[in-house]
């Protein structure tokens, strides 16, 4: 990683995050020199326990703010100078009220809370507290749009129980589904979405984004906040990769190793925020990290959300991030997905775990996807040595195809060993998995001799 500058080294110091961390040479992120290298990390590498950074990637992608973001955000960011409630505040009522997001700060004890907690009974498994009863089975969209939410802010701001500078916008993104992005029907895509990006770097990765399990550009969240605000230590729901983009301010961030080590640090600290001042307990989870790094503005990098991981925004200016959640091919981060939801073992969770209908659900549309990218590349009589990402914007991506096909035939073989995903394929469903899998492995070696090899 690019060394700190004296400038960002204060701003390290100033939020109490220990320097030498940084400069340890088993801590530092991996630094890309291209975007094509960024894309064989992200779809045929191991990046699990590693953060993964292409400066300037989101030029390079195609993905910058004033490409990617819309104008109304952008002007009300350029008049917030740091304050997230002067960035709220001068959003229009109608941009409040068809846009949705949670507005969360630390509490007295560093443990990350709400502005407006969800009411009974969907704070069943949220500490933060509760409010009146909804009337009907779903919460309603007076509810639940930004502008409740900035409502209550503003009266804990009155109380004098929240201060200003520790907010934070976490997922904000509309409340209404809007049609596809236009560059998304490159590769097939015309689901609607509720994100507020008119770009995704999945648009960017065009043709090589369906050579994963799960892409989520239909609720991606983008993420606002001053400086010391963040997100608390957490893993998330699904154990899956992040794409991030951060399009403006500095922000710290610090990930933890897979399995027991992250359940025992969310057991430890759950929701604990890094901001100053850090406590001991805080200080020596941070030199236990795997990875830490600090984000600069223009940043494209990938980090695991299926890992335990936190972030503070270390800028006078607020920060401003985005996220994609995806799933790629590769053995080891298909193993992890599959981890999700478990409630024994080194992955498995007291809190944060996605309901069972809900897994169930996810767990039924991979499998969908699975099955849709097998039966095309068997039924496909035509070798083809690379895959292009034939996008219209951004550096034109290309990959290997035996590669990926074998990772896809890996996939088959995991997800048809699993006890879940057999249960929802049935007997049929995981005997065509496997065929799919021995179909794939031996028409790459019949076609080029040996199994491409796989970092």
């Amino acid at each position: 990683m690019t060394s700190l500058s004296d400038d960002e080294r204060q701003m390290v110091e100033s939020l109490g995050w220990p320097v030498e961390l940084f400069e340890d040479p088993r801590k530092r992120p991996r630094l890309v020199q291209s975007p094509e290298e960024f894309a064989q990390a992200l779809l045929l590498e191991d990046h699990l326990e590693d953060i993964v950074i292409l400066q300037d990637g989101l030029k390079r992608a195609g993905l910058a703010e004033n490409e990617a973001l819309p104008p109304w955000l952008s002007k009300a960011l350029d008049g917030a100078e740091g304050s997230v409630l002067r960035c709220l505040r001068q959003l229009a009522p109608a941009e409040l009220a068809a846009h949705k997001a949670a507005l969360e700060f630390p509490d007295d004890r560093g443990v990350q809370r709400e502005a407006l907690p969800r009411p009974y009974p969907f704070c069943l498994w949220d500490e933060t507290g509760a409010t009146k009863l909804p009337e009907a089975g779903a919460l309603p969209e007076a509810w639940r749009d930004l502008s409740q939410r900035l409502v209550a802010a503003e009266a804990l701001k009155a109380k004098g129980d929240l201060d200003e500078s520790h907010l934070y916008v976490c997922e904000f993104r509309r409340l209404r589904e809007r049609a596809a992005n236009t560059a998304a029907a490159g590769y097939g895509c015309t689901d609607p979405t509720k994100s507020l990006c008119l770009r995704h770097a999945r648009d960017w990765l065009g043709e090589l984004s369906r050579w994963t399990l799960y892409w989520n550009c239909y609720d991606d969240g983008i993420f606002i906040g001053g400086r010391g605000s963040g997100k608390g230590l957490h893993v998330d729901q699904v154990l899956w990769s992040n794409i991030g983009k951060q399009w403006r301010g500095y922000k710290l961030m610090v990930t933890w190793p897979a399995g027991a080590e992250s359940a025992q640090h969310v057991r430890a600290l759950p929701d604990a925020h890094f901001r100053p001042p850090l406590g001991e307990p805080q200080l020596a989870a941070l030199r236990s990290a795997s990875r830490i790094a600090l984000l600069r503005p223009g940043d494209l990098f990938i980090c695991s959300g299926g890992v335990a991981h936190a972030t503070v925004s270390a800028s006078n200016e607020l920060t401003v991030t985005g996220y994609e959640s995806l799933v790629s091919l590769h053995p080891r981060l298909v193993a992890h997905l599959l981890e999700t939801g478990s409630v024994s073992g080194p992955c498995a969770l007291d809190k944060g775990v996605m309901e069972c209908e809900e897994l169930r659900e996810l767990r039924l549309s991979l499998l969908q996807r699975l099955m849709a990218l097998l039966q095309e590349q068997t039924a496909s009589k035509v070798a083809t040595s690379e895959i292009k990402s034939a996008a219209s914007f951004g550096t034109p991506l290309s990959l290997p195809c035996p590669a990926l096909r074998q990772q896809l035939a890996s996939a088959a073989s995991l997800v048809a060993a699993d006890p879940n995903f057999a249960l929802l394929a049935k007997g049929v469903g995981v005997c065509r998995l496997m065929a799919a899998s021995d179909f794939l492995k031996a028409s790459a070696k019949e076609a080029f001799g040996s199994e491409p090899s796989r970092k």
